[in-house]
């Protein structure tokens, strides 16, 4: 898959975390729970996601894979925290995506090309931003 490709997809990934964070302002209040559950949902299907897709790395350990397998289990698990205690998982998810990105820039080989190391640096600031401004704004 050509560079471009790969920034047009990750950038429309990154629309339903925006638009679902500032869904509650343009809809009501009375929206929040469900839309930054929805959130939650979504991001869990997109560190899953990537997870998944590091098992197909050139790993070479079986650390690395474990570290994969443990991200996508946080994704489960955090649809399930979230269902009962929203905040935390906001929380969770603010701080999993960029501690993914810390394991994939040395675990993925791609990190080496510099458009997908800044593809990936912006998406992971701006979905962890998403978390961060939902949770700020359910205080």
């Amino acid at each position: 898959m050509n560079n471009d490709s790969r920034m047009l997809l990750g950038y429309l990934g990154f629309l339903p975390f925006g638009l679902l964070t500032i869904s509650p302002w343009i809809i009501g209040e009375s929206f929040t729970n469900q839309a930054y559950f929805l959130l939650t949902v979504y991001g869990a299907i997109i560190i899953s996601f990537l997870a998944g897709m590091s098992w197909g790395w050139n790993i070479s350990s079986q650390k690395n894979l474990f570290i994969g397998i443990l991200f996508s289990l946080i994704g489960f698990f955090t649809i399930i925290i979230g269902y009962f205690f929203l905040k935390i998982a906001l929380i969770i998810f603010a701080i999993t995506f960029p501690l993914f990105y810390i394991f994939e820039k040395q675990a993925n080989e791609f990190m080496s090309d510099e458009s997908y190391l800044k593809l990936r640096r912006n998406l992971t600031s701006a979905v962890s931003g998403c978390f961060l401004l939902s949770f700020i704004t359910t205080l």
